[in-house]
This record gives C-alpha cells, structure tokens and sequence, in this order.
C-alpha cells in the first residue's frame, strides 16, 4: 500500500500525539534535570525521576504533571508528521522495499532520516521552544524572563522581542538533535521489523511493532542525549537587550558543561530521557501501525 506523504504526516501526528499525552509527565522531569544546578552549585531539588514526579505532584498537582502540553502538540504534529512522511516520501523515491536488511540499505535509511530531521527540526524549531520553556516553570533553575500566561502570549512574546530570529533560538542544536534521532529511531525500526518478520514465526502486528520500538527507543536515546540536553539549555537561557546569555552556542555551551559539571553533565536526565522516549517510541510506533491500518481499511485503493 502506498500513501501519499500528506496521510503519513497527518498519521504520524496523530500517533505522537497520541504518545506524548501519556509520557510528557516524564518529559517535564528529564527537562527540569537538565537544567537543574546550571552553572551554579545549587542543592538539588529532584534526585531522580520517581522523587521528582512526586515532588511536582504534590507542589504544582497534576498540571504540573502536564506543563507544556499543548506546545508539545504542536511540537509532536509538526515534528513527527514531517519526520515520517519526509523519510517515507524519500523511501518511495530511492526505491526502498520492506524486507531488505543488508548493511548498504541501513545506511541509506540513517541518511535518509538524517535528512527528514534536519528539515523537520527547522519545521519545529519554535515549538520545541516553548515546550521547554514551559516545562521549566515551577523549577528552582527556570528563569522568571520566560514565565508567561498561555501559549499563544508566550509565542506572541518571543516574535515582539526578539523578532522571527527568537523562534529559532537553540536551532543549531536541535537540528542534530533531531536528526540524530531520526536516523537512529526509523532506521532502527525499519530494520528490526524485517529481521523479526523474516527471521521468526511472528506475523505483522502489536508483538512485532512493540519489539522494533523498544529497540529504537534504545538507539535513540543513546544518540541524541548530548544534543538534546544542549538544546534545552540554549533554548532556556536568557536573552535580553544587552546580549547576555549563558552560551554562545553549541560548542561553548558543552565546553562550559563539561568544565563546571563534569562529562557526566552532558548525560544529565539520561534515564528520565529514556523513561519518557522508550515508552513514546513504542505508543507511537504502534499508534501509527495501527491509525495506518484503518486507514488503509477505509481509503486504501
């Protein structure tokens, strides 16, 4: 069955959507750990990922729980709408076929998952912007300059102040981000599926689709962490008239990472980062499997 970019957009959307309702509880937790104690001998407030879910609940409630969640919506739509239905129009114009595993093959996925989030990372960049920023809130180490009232005043805010250029801020981290994730997550369950389906007695369903992603959200997690800590610290620093800010980029960003918190720093809300995107990638993946089926059942031809 082939589906035209616009349905695997729209799916994949849907399906992270979907995901992100059930885990961003864990995602406002690996944010709020990598930005604690930045640059500054502060206490901690969350030792790990357990004591800062109840920390948060019983401080800011359930809402707490689910800051950022309407910016993460949008973040997911556009994001993984593009990464799929990008990655999957590329498929169809190199001729990629299901059941090919050789090595050649793999490598032609990474890149072209590379390529898919490089271009949805641009597509995204301004809301994973304020997903961040609005996690952050309620933490000791978020900067009062980036509370606001709602989303659409935050957004507003960023455009008045700092001009387009404000909604790309930290975009050269969160492109390797992204594209390193990509890479990783659809080649990685590309991959896994056909070796499962042709390597088992396992048909196409549930079991197959929760095998691959596991394994993917293993592989992502592990290549994007240094990119991901890196774009939430440069996308929540602050930024006013005068140019003070924490870092200059991405480098000077892990060069003062490395110097005042030690290597370890770069792997900071490591494990809440794969608490939040294992299970993700698994509702997503099967989410998606799932919406593409009966959406094969009803428009296919």
């Amino acid at each position: 069955m082939v589906r035209s970019q616009a349905s695997e957009f729209l799916l994949a959307g849907a399906s992270a959507c979907g995901a992100i309702t059930l885990t961003n509880p864990v995602d406002v937790v690996k944010t709020r750990l990598q930005l604690q104690g930045e640059l500054r001998a502060s206490g901690a407030a969350y030792t790990g990922i357990s004591q800062a879910l109840l920390r948060i609940l019983r401080q800011e409630g359930l809402r707490g729980l689910q800051r950022g969640l309407f910016a993460a919506y949008l973040l997911q739509f556009s994001n993984v709408g593009c990464r799929f239905g990008t990655y999957g129009s590329l498929k169809q114009f190199f001729g990629m076929k299901q059941g090919g595993h050789s090595t050649s093959q793999w490598l032609l996925s990474v890149l072209l998952g590379a390529v898919s989030g490089s271009i949805a990372a641009v597509v995204s960049n301004p809301f994973f912007l304020l997903k961040s920023r609005f996690q952050a809130v309620g933490s000791e180490d978020v900067l009062h300059q980036h509370l606001h009232p709602s989303l659409r005043t935050a957004f507003l805010d960023i455009g008045r102040k700092q001009g387009v250029s404000g909604y790309y801020h930290g975009l050269s981290a969160f492109i390797p981000r992204v594209s390193a994730a990509t890479a990783m997550q659809l080649s990685t369950y590309d991959m896994s599926k056909d070796i499962f389906l042709q390597s088992t007695q396992m048909k196409e369903g549930i079991p197959i689709h929760l095998a691959a992603s596991l394994l993917s959200g293993i592989a992502v997690t592990i290549a994007m962490q240094p990119f991901d800590i890196v774009a939430v610290r440069l996308m929540n620093q602050p930024q006013n008239e005068s140019g003070a800010a924490l870092y200059t980029g991405p480098v000077d960003c892990c060069k003062k990472m490395v110097q005042h918190e030690g290597v370890s720093g770069l792997f900071k809300g490591i494990t809440a980062n794969y608490a939040r995107f294992g299970p993700y990638c698994t509702f997503t993946f099967i989410f998606l499997e799932q919406l593409r089926l009966a959406w094969d059942r009803n428009f296919g031809v």
